[in-house]
């Protein structure tokens, strides 16, 4: 295994994990969002680590599944919070 096969193997498991947290399936989460971006805090939401932004098109039972999904369809989120759920 080279090193990108073993880093694309590492973002795998990592949005599995993500998707779990959140409810979705995998699938979901690949369809209607966007790579985990660090958060510099700029917009309010300083006490995060990281955002996930999601497509205004996500079907309305996607995003009723989503907890503290805000109005522009963004969660902010801490990695800790990952690891607290299993």
């Amino acid at each position: 295994m080279n090193s990108d096969e073993h880093t694309d193997n590492q973002l795998d498991v990592f949005r599995k994990k993500l998707a779990k947290w959140l409810g979705l399936t995998y699938d979901e989460l690949e369809e209607f969002a966007e790579d985990v971006e660090p958060n510099h805090g700029g917009n309010g939401n300083g006490k995060y680590g990281y955002y996930l932004q999601f497509s205004d098109a996500t079907p309305p039972e996607i995003v009723q599944k989503i907890k503290r999904l805000d109005n522009n369809y963004t969660l902010y989120f801490n990695l800790e919070e990952l690891d607290a759920r299993f």
